[in-house]
């Protein structure tokens, strides 16, 4: 193929490409899709908001990479918070992958046979596979840790043609930045080396030269990470390299009874929700948590869940790996299988992943020697960094272009000689069989009921009661008779503050799970938000009754009773609160409210003095306790507490006004 030709259709492809995103992006942005984000989604969005506001979560490390939500608060600083320009851009970002990847297979291809009938090709069937541009519609990183593997990709040519310093450096500092995105990535810095050995006919001859080149791009990584690193140190007082997730992702990826699929680590009945394990891990230990600590925790736990069940493990390992190869769409966050169906603009993507996966993994030992050595790095590396956590669906698109690669130099091969290459041929077939979505695939009633609830879901945010129904109604048709149906329900009725329907949802979940101790508690929630103090505390005693050890309906309980201004009632249920959970800040800072309202000041400033040495940084707790000994006419002491409770950075302007006015009454005491 002459280059002029290749050039003319590869332009033809974006022209394409163009109008398909284009297409998409004006049926999705009308949609509830793009107006509501939802679980990671909603994360970012919210995150992104916070940084907006100035909120750069003072106290905390971060959790998950900071690079996506940091530059989708830059475009909310230009085009507005909740923008949907963050979307044009990911489907622009999108179309740049596909020129990114002709680009980086003509370099990785250069002066082999064919390099541009291969790269015209890999261009073609990652521009038909639709569910990087479903994805680049939503607020998910999938596109921008693309972009990033490659630009890795693009610098690793350039590394293994030209080995010096600054195209190693270079190729580090690229890796970082990937890291960034998405930590996993930053398991390539060490295997990028081999490609000195491997992959570089220029590559230094002394082992002391390609350490050398080695060592830069580990500098140019490390320079990426410092001010990250610094960040935590100076907003977290917190030594974390990057984030804090690692243990929490780790020990979601050890549950063999999930078989590969994200996994719950929490008690289901958990009141608050809480997917760091943080506040859990507080209130079991007693105390503020780093999250360093945090993240050491959950990886013990992590390891003592794989020894314990190390016979299931195998089995569960080689599913993890099936999921991440095969060829379906797990519906986690959002469905693309099901709405590849719903938007027209993506039914001409016909691609599936398995058809990248199956002849994509038979196709790399057809490459030149260079260029398989760079796709088996990024693609082996980048599977291997995700196989101990949970390696699905979008979290595999990153090396989707790659294998487009490889199954575009299958795809001509056998086309070229079948005869000669007759056992890749065989191995892309059997692979790619092997790989067919059917066979992983979760049910279509189970889809269309994440589908239904989800939507449901947004239609709440968006204030749209009789949209909320319909949603709800049409899960419990494609799934009759589940309890979670109308539970999940009754949450989205109880922000619309539609809190009669709520219990009436809520008294359906109880028939179909009597034992359900959280569902008298949201019970027992809607009632006290609804004014009905008598039926909230019956409610919050059903739940304690289905688990007497649990201190959250006593908690409840006794806020509503003081509400009631039944001191001596309430008193009672903080204490049984606390005898079951004696670490929780919010009960213990409760309790002692209730022992000086009472009159038991001694007890209450006790209690306070506990409370503030075991979490500094709660700042009710050094109010309460500042109040506490104001009561007791220890001014001192008072405006000593109260100066902790207004050093600590990032209070609320309610939390601030409410520390000022406290300020005002102790100067009023004078010196």
């Amino acid at each position: 193929m002459s280059e002029a030709l290749e050039k003319r259709l590869f332009l033809a492809l974006m022209v394409f490409s163009v109008a398909v995103r284009l297409a998409f992006y004006f049926e999705i942005k009308g949609t509830d899709l793009a107006a509501v984000p939802l679980l990671d989604s909603q994360t970012y969005h919210e995150w992104a908001a916070r940084l907006v506001a100035g909120d750069w979560g003072w106290h905390e490390t971060y959790w998950m990479g900071p690079l996506y939500p940091h530059l989708l608060a830059v475009v909310y600083v230009i085009f507005g918070v909740g923008s949907q320009a963050a979307l044009v851009i990911q489907l622009g970002l999108s179309l740049v992958n596909v020129f990114l990847l002709r680009r980086f297979a003509l370099g990785a291809l250069a002066g082999a046979p064919r390099a541009r009938e291969i790269a015209l090709l890999s261009a073609a069937l990652f521009g038909l596979y639709g569910a990087p541009v479903f994805y680049a519609g939503n607020l998910l990183m999938a596109t921008l840790v693309t972009t990033m593997m490659l630009v890795v990709a693009l610098q690793s040519v350039r590394a293994a043609e030209s080995p010096a310093l600054k195209t190693w450096f270079v190729l580090g500092v690229l890796t970082g930045l990937a890291g960034l995105a998405r930590g996993n990535m930053l398991l390539l810095l060490p295997l990028l080396p081999v490609l000195l050995f491997k992959a570089s006919p220029n590559s230094p001859r002394t082992l002391m030269a390609r350490t050398k080149l080695a060592a830069a791009m580990f500098l140019g990584g490390a320079l990426l990470l410092a001010p990250v690193t610094l960040r935590n140190l100076i907003v977290a007082d917190d030594f974390v390299l990057l984030t804090s997730n690692g243990g929490v992702n780790l020990l979601i990826g050890q549950q063999a009874a999930y078989k590969g699929i994200f996994a719950p680590v929490m008690d289901e009945a958990q009141a608050e929700f809480d997917p760091s394990m943080e506040p859990t891990l507080e209130r079991e230990l007693g105390r503020d948590l780093k999250g360093s600590e945090v993240s050491r925790i959950l990886t013990h736990k992590a390891w003592d869940e794989f020894r314990t069940n190390a016979g299931a493990m195998p089995l569960h390992y080689v599913r993890k790996a099936y999921r991440f190869w095969n060829g379906y769409e797990l519906p986690q966050i959002v469905s693309y299988d099901y709405y590849h169906r719903e938007f027209k603009s993506l039914w001409v993507l016909v691609l599936p992943f398995f058809i990248l996966s199956g002849l994509g993994l038979a196709g790399l030992w057809l490459l030149p020697t260079r260029a398989r050595w760079i796709l088996l790095i990024l693609i082996g590396g980048y599977f291997l960094s995700l196989l101990p956590f949970f390696p699905t669906s979008r979290y595999r698109q990153p090396i989707a272009p790659l294998l487009a690669v490889s199954t575009a130099a299958w795809l001509l091969a056998v086309a070229q000689q079948a005869r000669r290459n007759k056992l890749w041929l065989v191995a892309g077939v059997v692979l790619t069989l092997a790989l067919l979505p059917r066979w992983a695939a979760l049910g279509q009633p189970e889809v269309l009921w994440q589908v239904h609830l989800h939507e449901a879901s947004r239609a709440s945010k968006l204030d749209n009661l009789e949209l909320t129904l319909i949603k709800g109604r049409m899960a419990e048709t494609v799934r009759p008779g589940l309890a979670d149906t109308p539970y999940h329900l009754s949450l989205y009725l109880e922000d619309l503050g539609e809190h009669e329907q709520a219990v009436a949802a809520l008294r359906l979940a109880a028939k179909r799970a009597p034992d359900n101790r959280l569902v008298p508690y949201r019970i027992g929630r809607n009632f006290e938000e609804s004014g009905d103090a008598r039926q909230a505390v019956a409610a919050y005693e059903q739940a304690a009754a289905l688990d007497p050890e649990w201190s959250y309906p006593w908690l409840r309980g006794g806020l509503v009773l003081n509400g009631e201004g039944r001191k001596d009632e309430a008193l009672r249920a903080m204490q049984q609160a606390y005898a079951l959970a004696p670490g929780n800040q919010r009960i213990r800072s409760n309790l002692a409210s209730l022992y000086a309202e009472t009159g038991d000041l001694a007890k209450a400033h006790r209690l306070l003095t506990s409370l503030t040495r075991d979490y500094p940084l709660y700042v009710n707790g050094w109010f309460n306790q500042a109040l506490v000994e104001y009561s007791s006419g220890r001014v001192a002491e008072a405006r000593a507490s109260l100066a902790a409770a207004a050093a600590l950075r990032g209070l609320s302007e309610q939390e601030r006004s409410q520390i000022e006015q406290l300020r005002q009454v102790l100067d009023s005491h004078g010196p």
